[in-house]
């Protein structure tokens, strides 16, 4: 496995993975961040899959999506895409990694504090779902992780 930059020349694949997420984020949002972010994504062999996006404003690195293609949950891809993106985005410099994840995403949310990220807030109402409104859970970690000291 390895990890590396996505370009707008991968969105077929990054939309293939996307739109088979329980909450896709759509061609819109990976066009503009594949253009305009840091998108990297998990690579075995020919085959993507996870892709992640991180912006960065000032010191403060953001971790905007982070998804794996269906039927690869639970093979560790998440995790490995999260700290070697977030260890590759260390050499811009951020000093803290923010989140938001929906509340009903347990798994998302150990995943994010099993790595250091402690929960920080509630943003009420944030997510659509359905008919009604998610809350957003709030998170964050110091950078560098402890993991890597």
């Amino acid at each position: 496995m390895n990890i590396d930059l996505l370009s707008h020349r991968h969105l077929a694949r990054c939309m293939a993975i996307d739109e088979a997420a329980p909450f896709p984020w759509g061609k819109t949002h990976w066009s503009r961040s594949l253009r305009d972010d840091h998108c990297l994504g998990l690579w075995r062999g020919a085959d993507l899959v996870a892709i992640s996006a991180f912006t960065l404003v000032f010191d403060e690195l953001s971790l905007m999506n982070l998804v794996v293609a269906s039927g690869e949950g639970g093979r560790g891809y998440g995790r490995a895409l999260l700290l070697g993106g977030l260890e590759w985005m260390q050499q811009l410099g951020p000093s803290r990694c923010i989140l938001e994840v929906r509340e009903s995403n347990v798994v998302a949310r150990g995943l994010y504090r099993s790595v250091g990220f402690g929960e920080d807030g509630i943003r009420k109402n944030y997510y659509p779902l359905g008919a009604g409104r998610e809350d957003a859970v709030l998170m964050s970690a110091p950078l560098p992780l402890d993991e890597w000291k």
